[in-house]
């Protein structure tokens, strides 16, 4: 017993080689049975698979300019950055496929066009919205009312033939 009190004694970094222990050994033993077989051995944040395994084929962005085209800085004028303005746009613009789908099956049809297939004009009403909340809430309205007008730019980016493809489309647009 006393040579076991030793070479614990002697080992460095216990803590480290205890959580090892754990997500090495222990969680893949207790987990082992789990119904879904991705699950075995999972303990986020100390699993082994990777957070993003697949990516989405397509992806967009947004940025905001002026009415001469452009580029406005985000921060100092609407005091959001690019992230926030995506998300924002990414609210309205769910909203705006539900309502062409209600829309569709009221008329009897589907409405199956994904995001990148959307026309400037089918995004408007979310580009537009998005565009009006960030004037509105802006705490730097002086910044705000030294532009005319603003306008939402969407950039949708596909691979098509091994390329990456860039398709920039006009989704909004208010005046001051």
């Amino acid at each position: 017993m006393n040579r076991l009190r030793q070479c614990i004694a002697w080992i460095p970094f216990k803590l480290h080689w205890f959580f090892v222990f754990v997500s090495g050994a222990l969680v893949p033993f207790l987990t082992r049975n789990h119904p879904d077989a991705k699950q075995h051995g999972e303990w986020y944040p100390f699993s082994n698979f990777p957070m993003y395994s697949t990516f989405e084929p397509t992806a967009y962005y947004v940025y905001v300019t002026d009415l001469n085209d452009k580029p406005v800085a985000l921060v100092p004028t609407f005091g959001n950055w690019g992230s926030g303005v995506k998300k924002a746009y990414d609210q309205f613009l769910k909203a705006e496929v539900r309502r062409l789908k209600e829309q569709a099956t009221a008329s009897g049809t589907k409405y199956r066009k994904r995001l990148v297939e959307m026309s400037g004009e089918e995004c408007r009403p979310a580009g537009d919205a998005t565009l009006k909340q960030l004037r509105d809430t802006s705490k730097a309205q002086e910044e705000v009312r030294k532009y005319p007008g603003f306008r939402l730019h969407q950039v949708d980016i596909t691979l098509e033939d091994g390329k990456i493809v860039k398709r920039e489309k006009l989704v909004g647009e208010v005046r001051s």
